[in-house]
């Protein structure tokens, strides 16, 4: 059954976040070092405030994977240690991870 985690940066004050380079380098880095561990695609998503007016999280990464083993496989790897040391590259706060298996969709 198909996965997806959802990594969330934080809207907080103070908060910086580089797109151009979450865009460029850190999601093709991401393909590259996770695609073995059935990493099928991802999305980002630059989040508004909501109607409220509160705005959490700036941006947000969709990421979908084959099986919730391949994503476990992933996260203990190698290669998530160059993954997560990227991260300061682009972004001063530390994301939210979640994850969770995908019962529908259309």
């Amino acid at each position: 059954m198909a996965v997806n985690a959802t990594v969330l940066y934080p809207a907080e004050e103070g908060a910086t976040f580089d797109m151009n380079y979450y865009l460029k380098t850190h999601m093709p880095l991401v393909s590259e070092k996770w695609g073995q561990y059935g990493l099928q695609g991802w999305k980002v998503i630059q989040f508004q405030a909501a109607p409220d007016g509160t705005k959490p999280y700036s941006v947000g990464a969709l990421l979908t994977w084959e099986t919730a083993d391949g994503l476990k496989k992933a996260l203990s790897s190698q290669e998530a240690q160059t993954v997560f040391g990227d991260v300061p590259n682009f972004s001063n706060k530390s994301p939210l991870f979640i994850a969770g298996d995908i019962v529908g969709s259309s």
